[in-house]
């Protein structure tokens, strides 16, 4: 009859109805399986926009548990950069004070360093007043001496004129001795009296002489000793140049090093104050690190939980997955690619390990399977279609990459790797919501 249905149809498509077939049910004619249809496309449109939501809140998840991940690997570097300098940072207190009491140290001796010179330019500055003296002394002395020569020259002459007076007195006697003896017996006294005369003239003379000879030995003594006293006097002269000249450069001396006390006494001030510094920059690496440990705390117990809650939007993802839906994998593939994400993430984080030899490569993913399984014309000549395999296969190299280097030490690298699988990622998300968009 007309309008009539197949019971066995009808229960061929209630029991796909009850498996989630809701795009593959059987043909029938009739409003009854009309019916069928229509409430399996609404079950299929609602169940799409479960996966969709699920897969948008799976994203986002995934999203900041990565970012999650990246702070608790930066706090990790930070913390472990903070704990290096304020070791260092301990260092320069402790040199810094060192060096201060060194400054210190430095700067007291170069004060008495500066009083002993100052002392010596004083006790340098005495001998020169000394030096002075001995000359004034010198030269008075030599003035004497100077006298001395000229009174001995006088007594010279003096001595001259004595030898001509005996000279003359003996002519005398002996012309008096000889008109005596001419005079005869009147004469004899008066010859006694010029003999007399005559030898007194002798002894004179005689006398005269030694007088010359002691004479001439002193006036080359005290030529000698004249001599001697204009020479130390020129030498004393001379040393009196050099002594001043010697206090000029220990004044020069001592005031160098009172400019160099006072830089070292500032610089004591300075490293007085770097130290004080320096401590305080200690405290506030040490708060932060406890800062640190805190945030770090809170940051593993959020991944903790974000892990659980996405550990359960993956089982409700695949219970939603197991119902016929128009683009599920497209849907479901963007939830994948995060996870994907995550998972590189927890690796650098030293969460998890991941072995490169068991990572899926672009081919045998769920999206790779899909994509290379796809014979549709309409999808697979779309433009988004097209420019997504390039970028899809980057982002798992990038990965394989990554876990490569991580597991081989070189965790620079690594970090390199998964952050350059940054824009792939976008690109291939993009590309995924231009299908969506396009065959919903």
């Amino acid at each position: 009859m007309s309008g009539e249905i197949d019971v066995d149809v009808f229960e061929a498509m209630v029991d796909r109805l009850m498996e989630g077939g809701y795009c593959s049910l059987p043909q029938a004619d009739g409003r009854l399986p009309a019916k069928l249809k229509a409430l399996a496309e609404r079950l299929e449109e609602r169940q799409r926009g479960i996966l969709v939501q699920s897969v948008g809140m799976s994203i986002h998840l995934n999203s900041t548990v990565t970012q999650a991940l990246h702070t608790l690997r930066s706090i990790r570097e930070m913390s472990q950069r903070m704990t290096t300098i304020s070791a260092s940072t301990e260092e320069l207190v402790a040199t810094v004070q060192a060096i201060s009491r060194t400054s210190e140290l430095a700067a007291s001796n170069a004060h008495s360093v500066q009083g002993v010179s100052e002392d010596g330019a004083r006790s340098t500055e005495t001998v020169v007043d000394t030096m002075r003296a001995i000359v004034d002394t010198v030269t008075e002395t030599a003035k004497r001496v100077t006298h001395l020569v000229e009174a001995t020259a006088s007594i010279g002459a003096s001595v001259k004129q004595i030898e001509q007076i005996a000279r003359q007195t003996n002519i005398l006697a002996m012309n008096a001795t000889i008109e005596a003896a001419r005079a005869g017996t009147a004469g004899k006294g008066f010859a006694v009296v010029a003999t007399e005369v005559k030898n007194l003239a002798n002894q004179t003379a005689s006398t005269t002489l030694d007088i010359r000879k002691r004479i001439d030995v002193l006036k080359t003594e005290t030529d000698a000793i004249l001599a001697g006293m204009t020479k130390g006097a020129d030498t004393v002269k001379a040393g009196e140049t050099v002594v001043m000249d010697s206090v000029g450069k220990m004044r020069t001396v001592s005031q160098e090093i009172r400019d160099v006390t006072t830089l070292m006494q500032e610089i004591s001030d300075h490293l007085g104050q770097q130290r004080l510094a320096a401590q305080v920059i200690a405290e506030n690496l040490e708060e932060a690190a406890a800062r640190s440990a805190t945030d770090t705390d809170a940051i593993n117990a959020m991944i903790d939980t974000s892990a659980l809650a996405s550990a359960s939007l993956v089982d409700l993802l695949a219970d939603v997955a197991k119902v016929e839906m128009r683009n599920a994998v497209i849907h479901l593939a963007k939830s994948d690619h995060m996870i994907w994400r995550r998972r590189l993430a927890e690796m650098l984080a030293g969460r998890t390990t991941l072995n490169p030899n068991e990572l899926a490569d672009h081919r045998s993913c769920r999206l790779g399977k899909w994509y290379y399984a796809v014979k549709d014309p309409a999808i697979t000549g779309h433009p988004a279609y097209l420019a997504m395999e390039a970028a899809h296969e980057k982002v798992h190299h990038l990965g394989i990459e990554a876990a490569k280097l991580y597991q081989n030490g070189d965790f620079e690298a690594a970090v390199a790797a998964v952050t350059a699988i940054e824009e792939p990622s976008r690109e291939v998300q993009s590309r995924l919501d231009e299908l969506a968009a396009a065959f919903s």
